[in-house]
């Protein structure tokens, strides 16, 4: 229970960070929009011109919106860009690891998570610095989550997480089911949008030459998975997906529902 407060803790962050089970309250304020970028008009002229496969694109998280506007000015004079979705991200500067989307999304794709140094460096130096002297390094996270930054990208890098796996994910799952999308996708799996049969499930099973079918879910949806309960079949929550692609890592272990939330289920 200390542990699972500690983590609650560490990923509560400004920038809509992602929050296991966290009921959300009718009455609840709806989340701040995300900053602006500046106005064209606003940008500066960019100093050089670089080659499309040498020309950095890049996200930013967990800074305050005008500290963004101040290092993608930076950024545009040395000729870089800002992604427009995480699919075409090439780094990710963040001064720790959090659980906003931007950075599990960035996490399955991107070549570089550095720290905001290595733009400073840049601009210092009036071009793009070698990453390397640069990469995020954050002990606190990696304990927490027992986890190897630099290793986990190096597994992202070598093949998709999610890569010839399907999800069925149910609509009441925190963070919402476009965000749990948007994550998987970029790990490379497929949601499904129509709930599968045991029948589905079990042929995908016994067939290797089809995708596994990875179920998701949330205490509140119990009631939808009684069928997959009833004959054995796992039924993760959203953790499998969340600390699975900061990881890196399939565990098939550690977030299914337990015998006793199963029992809980009202006929």
């Amino acid at each position: 229970m200390f542990c699972l407060t500690l983590i609650y803790l560490y990923v509560f962050e400004p920038e809509q960070s992602i929050r296991l089970q966290q009921k959300q309250k009718p009455n609840e304020p709806a989340p701040p929009p995300p900053a602006k970028k500046p106005r064209i008009e606003d940008l500066p002229t960019p100093t050089k011109k670089l080659s499309p496969e040498s020309t950095p694109t890049v996200f930013f998280t967990g800074f305050e919106p005008a500290q963004v506007q101040q290092y993608i000015k930076k950024l545009y004079v040395l000729g870089g860009e800002v992604a427009e979705c995480a699919r075409k991200c090439s780094h990710l500067v963040a001064n720790k690891v959090t659980r906003t989307v931007k950075f599990l999304t960035a996490m399955s794709i991107v070549k570089h998570i550095v720290t905001p140094e290595w733009l400073e460096e840049s601009w210092k130096t009036h071009k793009f610095v070698d990453e390397q002297n640069f990469m995020l390094r954050d002990a606190e996270a990696e304990v927490l989550f027992s986890f190897s930054l630099e290793e986990s990208l190096k597994r992202a890098h070598a093949a998709p997480l999610f890569k010839g796996k399907y999800f069925y994910i149910t609509p009441g799952i925190c963070p919402s089911l476009i965000t749990m999308k948007a994550i998987v996708e970029c790990a490379g799996g497929r949601v499904l949008s129509k709930q599968p049969s045991f029948r589905k499930i079990m042929e995908h099973k016994q067939n290797k030459s089809l995708p596994e079918i990875i179920l998701i879910s949330c205490e509140n949806d119990l009631h939808l998975c009684r069928e997959y309960f009833a004959k054995n079949i796992d039924v993760h929550n959203a953790e499998f997906v969340l600390t699975g692609v900061l990881t890196q890592t399939l565990d098939y272990e550690s977030y299914p529902f337990m015998v006793s939330e199963q029992r809980g289920l009202k006929s």
